[in-house]
């Protein structure tokens, strides 16, 4: 017994790569050699080999087994390192799923797709961005980056996990930002200091752009800032859009004052509850004008808020559409199945 534990051990020890040579050595080999003591009882290597498959994995149909005493004996010791050698390989299996299970939730596993969209810092306003793409698309991939978190928040099919600095190259590769299809970077809510907090957001997104400079990419990024007046410093890092954290709050308050029932229609205009939702389309060829995008949006059962960045969609009513204009409309998930 002692012998059988020294081998034991040392085997339980190699790596996944030559557990895998042993075993299947082993299998062959214990097959050529059934094969040979017994070539009427194993008419074929491949019935030889079968009998080793069976026996090895404790199967046992017993529709083949050695009649000599020299067979035998040789299932015997088969049966002792056969055995042994086939359920070290199938614990290193294991082993192997439970560790990438462990470190898919630490996330210290590298995003190997593409076209997936990176959020940066996790908080309550991630959560709840989180919560509502989810909703819309529960398809879309969503890669989150944080390096406070101990592991993923969410199940590891919901939402890839990244565990590192946003700051350094190396976490951005991680999350394959460079076939990234959006950046969105969340302010720090550990910092209370709007200008640090705002200054922490500035560096990353500065990362950001150099990294897709370095590989040639036209990265979207939108960035979350505590004060407008910080805007300005973001001027090197080609951000496309920002979105006021305190501010935008006060606007819409302020909104709500002059304007009774604003909350409620910007509130249901950012969440899909009510059953309308926004959607961007590709205007039609034959929509020349604004005009004929907002009719021709209209007849299908939607309504027209925006052609690329432009809300002044009635003055224009006449002007030709850009090219290759993207239109935001507002409408249920169902009618947006006539723009298909």
């Amino acid at each position: 017994m002692y012998f059988f534990g020294r081998i034991w051990k040392v085997i339980i020890n190699f790596s996944f790569s030559a557990i895998l040579l042993i075993t299947f050595g082993v299998i062959l080999s214990a097959a050529w050699l059934f094969r040979f003591l017994e070539p009427a009882t194993f008419p074929s290597y491949f019935d030889s080999l079968w009998y080793t498959m069976v026996t090895s994995t404790t199967v046992g149909y017993g529709d083949y087994y050695p009649t000599s005493i020299a067979g035998r004996i040789f299932a015997m010791v088969f049966f002792l390192y056969g055995i042994m050698t086939l359920t070290v390989f199938i614990g290193k299996i294991q082993q192997m799923l439970s560790d990438y299970k462990r470190l898919k939730e630490e996330g210290k596993l590298d995003y190997k797709r593409d076209g997936h969209v990176i959020f940066i810092g996790f908080g309550k306003k991630t959560a709840i961005a989180i919560k509502e793409v989810k909703s819309s698309n529960s398809k879309m991939p969503i890669v989150l980056i944080d390096s406070k978190l101990d592991k993923n928040p969410y199940n590891e099919d919901y939402v890839f996990f990244i565990n590192g600095n946003p700051a350094e190259d190396e976490t951005l590769l991680k999350a394959n930002l460079p076939v990234a299809d959006r950046v969105f970077i969340f302010s720090d809510e550990a910092i209370e200091n709007d200008l640090a907090a705002d200054g922490t957001t500035a560096l990353i997104a500065l990362g950001v752009e150099d990294l897709s400079n370095e590989y040639s990419v036209n990265m979207h990024t939108t960035v979350e800032i505590r004060k407008a007046s910080h805007k300005p410093r973001f001027k090197h890092a080609n951000v496309e859009r920002f979105v006021y954290s305190y501010e935008s709050v006060g606007l819409l308050i302020a909104r709500e004052c002059l304007h009774s029932g604003s909350a409620t229609l910007l509130n249901d205009l950012l969440s899909n509850d009510r059953g309308s939702d926004w959607h961007q389309i590709k205007a039609k060829k034959e929509w020349k004008t604004y005009k004929d995008a907002a009719e021709g949006v209209f007849s299908s059962g939607a309504t027209l808020i925006a052609v690329n960045d432009d809300l002044d969609v009635a003055t224009k009513a006449k002007s030709p559409l850009p090219i290759d204009a993207t239109l935001t409309i507002v409408c249920s998930e169902t009618t947006i199945l006539n723009f298909k």
